[in-house]
């Protein structure tokens, strides 16, 4: 038709057209808008650090690796590697200023693991209602991720390994890759583990396997625990009992359950500022005979916040965290095995006692696990566990502890 012939039907078209366009503009533009304030997203702050030794760290547009020991900003697309000799931790956190920073989600690499940040990122608009999204990949080796929910909405952590996928909002899980195998113990929380199209939960103080082209296996307890209310939930008196020590008429310390988090946890605290030693914990009766088993561990979570004397103190025995366990050895002896923690170096030229306890990083929750302690006491092997003390030592500090297990298996 040519629209000379019939230019009043050509109007109607071009009408009819601009009609519909207009309406498909005035549909698509609100939910275009929509979904770019819902779904848009930006990349979240993530850091990482060599914890011992020198970890390899390859950046997603690098070829060659980057030697870290000190803590560095990271991208997603960031690949970590440790060996044999070397622990590293990825950290990612909320946005704001270095007082407001909170720690979203952290990662510890054991020796021998190699893992990669795919993406770390946070909703671009506060209206959206998606959370914090961090996404790993295990190719190798072990990790602990713990995550932890912020006031302004929530995370969502996957980790991919070579079989399976795991998925969960907050907790502390342990990975690891064995040969073919993945396997997943829930130290807190809950997380769903898929492979092959089924998915099993595993919750913590479970845990599960994996293998190859395999569906996961059901949950099983992960161990026994030797700990009574290890997570501190409601009264804690009994199992624990306090312990507070100071010269007579100062300041003592101070023991309290506060929530951090979704988690439970025992603060010990002093800030008095007059330089007396000082010593707050709990105890807590064991009295189990553990011959018989061929792995004895412990574990807890701590986060430190402040500690006045450096180091270890003077004698490498004051940490702003401490354990004891207090243990009968297959001779009959009764002995002592003691872990500190702590994060303020000595200074230069310092007359104290090197430390001996381990340096974690400041203001964070931080998963320590002590080794087969039936292989670093294999001289005084131990056969019964007494006690089991948590404290914080020195003149001023402030801790927290919690998810705290002692296991056999």
């Amino acid at each position: 038709m040519n629209w000379r012939q019939n230019p009043q039907r050509v109007a109607w078209l071009i009408l009819i057209a601009n009609f519909f366009a207009c309406i498909a503009l005035a549909v698509l533009v609100p939910l275009g808008i929509r979904s770019l304030v819902l779904y848009s997203s930006r990349e979240q702050p993530a850091f990482a650090a060599a914890l011992n030794g020198t970890a390899q760290l390859y950046a997603s547009d690098a070829e060659e690796p980057i030697a870290i020991t000190t803590q560095r900003p990271i991208e997603g697309g960031s690949r970590l590697v440790t060996d044999a000799s070397s622990r590293a931790l990825i950290t990612v956190v909320t946005e704001g200023s270095s007082e407001s920073l909170q720690a979203l989600t952290t990662v510890q690499l054991f020796q021998d693991t190699s893992t990669e940040l795919q993406r770390a990122r946070r909703p671009r608009f506060d209206r959206s209602p998606d959370p914090y999204r961090v996404d790993l990949e295990l190719t190798q080796g072990r990790i602990i991720v713990a995550a932890q929910s912020s006031t302004q909405r929530p995370v969502a952590v996957t980790v991919m390994t070579p079989q399976s996928q795991i998925v969960f909002s907050e907790g502390s899980f342990d990975i690891g890759i064995e040969g073919d195998r993945t396997q997943v113990r829930a130290q807190s929380g809950q997380a769903t583990v898929t492979s092959q199209g089924k998915q099993v939960a595993v919750t913590g103080g479970e845990r599960t396997e994996v293998a190859a082209g395999e569906a996961p296996a059901m949950p099983v307890s992960a161990a026994l625990d030797l700990v009574l209310n290890g997570s501190f939930e409601g009264r804690i008196s009994p199992p624990w009992q306090e312990i507070i020590e100071v010269a007579a008429g100062l300041p003592p310390g101070e023991i309290e359950v506060v929530e951090d988090g979704q988690r439970n946890a025992l603060r010990f605290s002093r800030r008095a500022e007059d330089g007396a030693p000082s010593r707050s914990g709990v105890t807590q009766p064991i009295n189990r005979d553990v011959q018989g088993y061929d792995t004895l561990t412990l574990r807890f979570d701590t986060k430190l916040m402040y500690q006045s004397v450096p180091g270890g103190g003077y004698l490498a025995t004051e940490y702003p965290m401490m354990a004891d366990i207090f243990y009968t050895d297959i001779y009959g002896k009764d002995l002592h095995w003691y872990q500190g923690l702590y994060y303020m170096d000595l200074p230069d030229g310092s007359t104290y006692l090197p430390p001996t306890g381990e340096k974690i990083p400041l203001g964070i929750w931080y998963t320590y696990e002590s080794p087969n302690l039936y292989d670093l006491l294999q001289e005084t092997r131990p056969a019964r566990i007494n006690s089991i003390t948590l404290y914080a030592s020195g003149h001023d500090y402030e801790s927290l502890v919690s998810n705290v297990a002692l296991t056999v298996r």
